[in-house]
C-alpha cells in the first residue's frame, strides 16, 4: 500500500478517536436517570464508533503488515479473554461482552472474526462431537450494578452472527428441526456473554446446575 494510502486511513481513524471522545465529553454530563433515552443513544453510538475503530485498525495491519489475520487475531482472541471449554459433554464459550440489540450494530466484525479464528485453533486441537439434536444455551451476564430497565427482551437481542460461527463447528444444523435455543439472564461482576450447546438429554442436567 502506498504512502498516501496509509495516511489517508490514519486520518480516518484519527477523526473516529476525535469524535468518540466528544461523545465521551457528552456522556459525562449527561443524567441517564433523568436522560435515559439520550444517555442510551450516546453510549450506543460510542461503542458502535469504538467498534468500527478497532476494526479500522485491524484492517490498516492486514494491509501494511508482513503479519496474517489468523496472527492478529489470535492476539485478539486473548486480548478479548475468549473462553472456550467442553466438560461432561457440554460446549461453551464465554465472551466479554453482551450482544448488541437487533439492527443497533451491524459491527459483528468485532467479535466473530476473534471467535472464529479461535474456536479453529480450538478445534484444530481437541477432538469433540458435531451435535446432531441439540440445545443452545445464552447466557446474557449483566454487571451486577446495571438498574433494571436497562436488561434486555431476549428478542430484541442479535444472535444470529455469533450463533452461526459457533454453529459452523458444534452443530450440522442450526434450524428448529434440530436445535433448540433457550436464554437466561444472570448477574456477575462485570459483562459477558455465555453460549453453551449440548446434545438434549443434557439440557435438564444443565438448567439444574443454574
Amino acid at each position: 500500500m502506498e504512502r498516501k494510502e496509509i495516511l489517508k486511513k490514519i486520518a480516518s481513524i484519527d477523526g473516529e478517536l476525535s469524535t468518540a471522545r466528544n461523545l465521551l465529553k457528552a456522556i459525562s454530563t449527561t443524567d441517564y436517570v433523568l436522560f435515559p433515552a439520550v444517555y442510551e443513544s450516546l453510549t450506543l453510538t460510542a461503542a458502535m464508533r469504538a467498534e468500527r475503530t478497532a476494526c479500522n485498525f485491524r484492517h490498516l495491519i492486514y494491509s501494511t503488515m508482513n503479519i496474517t489475520k489468523r496472527e492478529v487475531m489470535k492476539k485478539v482472541a486473548a486480548v478479548h479473554e475468549i473462553d472456550i471449554n467442553y466438560i461432561n459433554g457440554i460446549f461453551a464459550v464465554a465472551l466479554p461482552a453482551l450482544l448488541p440489540k437487533k439492527k443497533k450494530s451491524n459491527r459483528f466484525e468485532l467479535i466473530t472474526d476473534p471467535l472464529y479464528f479461535a474456536l479453529d485453533e480450538y478445534f484444530k486441537k481437541n477432538n469433540m462431537e458435531i451435535y446432531g439434536k441439540c440445545v443452545v444455551a445464552f447466557e446474557h451476564i449483566y454487571d451486577k450494578n446495571t438498574p433494571s430497565r436497562r436488561i434486555c427482551d431476549y428478542d430484541n437481542i442479535e444472535i444470529k452472527p455469533v450463533l452461526d460461527v459457533v454453529s459452523a463447528f458444534t452443530m450440522t444444523d442450526d434450524g428448529g428441526r434440530l436445535c433448540d435455543v433457550f436464554h437466561t439472564t444472570g448477574y456477575a461482576e462485570k459483562d459477558c456473554t455465555k453460549i453453551s450447546v449440548m446434545a438434549k438429554n443434557k439440557f435438564c442436567e444443565w438448567i439444574a446446575k443454574r
